[in-house]
């Protein structure tokens, strides 16, 4: 029977230098930064939850399901954070044309301008990250998290990516 963990110094910095702890660490920071950059460009209603869900929506619309799998929570669970986006104004959603009982989320004309400017802000944050490091270790270190990333998602993006969704 294993022995119950005491928390000690050594502990937590072996926490600290796991891969997971990290990039948590850091995907935190990369939205809170992201979030005060929309903020301070006007986009005052944007909620630090919102990237969980607009971060799996494809330009040309992706299904409820296909969101839900992507973020790794539920239809429901993107549903109700669906309703606080569409209040902002940032998305919506519409029915397939070509199955009634598919929901797509779409962007709206201000999800569309909220997304050029989260464009701008990634350049931003991703230079900033790269200050931290050695010439050129950040572009090394992104190709292999890519690379890393293609070894169980070889088609990119959780699947088919930017696509008409309504096309069977």
């Amino acid at each position: 029977m294993p022995t119950a963990l005491r928390p000690t110094p050594e502990l937590r910095a072996e926490r600290n230098r796991r891969l997971y702890r990290s990039l948590t660490r850091t995907l935190r920071e990369y939205n809170r930064r992201l979030v005060e950059g929309l903020h301070a460009r006007g986009f005052t209603d944007f909620s630090p939850a919102f990237p969980a869900l607009l971060s799996n929506v494809d330009l040309a619309g992706t299904p409820i399901g296909v969101a839900a799998r992507r973020a790794g929570v539920s239809r429901q669970a993107v549903g109700q954070l669906l309703s606080e986006v569409e209040r902002c104004g940032y998305a919506r959603r519409e029915r397939s044309p070509a199955d009634a009982r598919v929901t797509i989320i779409r962007c709206t004309p201000r999800g569309r301008r909220m997304l050029a400017v989260v464009l701008e802000l990634v350049d931003e944050i991703e230079s900033g990250f790269a200050r931290q490091l050695a010439r050129g270790d950040f572009a090394r270190l992104r190709v292999g998290m890519q690379h890393i990333a293609d070894s169980f998602d070889p088609d990119g993006a959780f699947g088919v990516g930017d696509v008409d969704v309504d096309t069977p």
